[in-house]
């Protein structure tokens, strides 16, 4: 699978496999850089770097993807949420997802909630869908968790992917050992959906980020780790 496929698989992954309850907003960052290396069957393939920037009631979360090696052929693909920060929680307005190599298969969606609408562009075409409370968009998930951490033994999400909203349920567990990576040793929540394709670990001392996913895709072992942790 190439790398462009796979962030999309993994950023997917991370999305519905994250829940948020409550926690103080004061705690969370105004800006954040994670770098990820992205893995096929233990070999790297990837990277992935996200950007988190908190001004005010106002979030930005950038996120780019792109191959190594014979991989960096298929291009980049580039993810972004911008909404606002409300009720302890984020609240999208605007998503983007773009790859460089398919310009025209862009996936654009805005969040209406005054009158609970969403509105998608895909790839050109128009399609909206009615916009309940608490959905997010497969960025703002995963950095919601920040302000309202993990909590219960079973969650269910509503995420739209660019496409479509789509409602999910994960099981939700703490490891006892603590999870080793480039970026250091953490101690980690465990999130896993209900037909065990993806494996999401939090990292409960730094903010419940994510520092490692899972994805089981035809028969092949992908997983999105954590190398680097910067900001405030």
């Amino acid at each position: 699978m190439n790398p462009i496929r796979l962030q999309h698989r993994v950023v997917s992954g991370l999305a519905v496999l994250l829940f948020v309850a409550s926690a103080n907003l004061a705690a969370a960052p105004k800006q954040l850089t994670l770098k990820y290396d992205l893995l096929q069957q233990g070999v790297t393939i990837g990277s992935v770097k996200d950007q988190l920037t908190v001004t005010g009631n106002k979030y930005q979360i950038d996120s780019l993807a792109e191959g190594k090696g014979i991989y960096k052929l298929m291009g980049e693909r580039t993810l972004s949420s911008q909404g606002d920060v409300a009720q302890n929680t984020l609240r999208p307005a605007h998503f983007e997802s773009r790859q460089s190599k398919h310009p025209d298969k862009a996936l654009i969606s805005d969040f209406d909630w005054g009158k609970k609408v969403l509105n998608m562009q895909v790839k050109g075409e128009q399609e909206t869908e009615k916009l309940e409370k608490g959905t997010q968009d497969l960025l703002s998930i995963l950095y919601c968790w920040m302000w309202q951490p993990p909590k219960g033994k079973q969650v269910k999400l509503l995420i739209n992917n660019g496409k479509k909203l789509s409602p999910h349920t994960f099981v939700v567990s703490e490891e006892k050992t603590p999870l080793e990576t480039e970026a250091g040793t953490f101690n980690v929540i465990k999130l896993e959906d209900s037909e065990g394709e993806k494996t999401l670990y939090l990292a409960k001392d730094k903010g419940y980020l994510p520092v490692k996913l899972v994805v089981q895709d035809d028969g092949k072992r992908m997983e999105q780790v954590i190398t680097s942790i910067t900001g405030q």
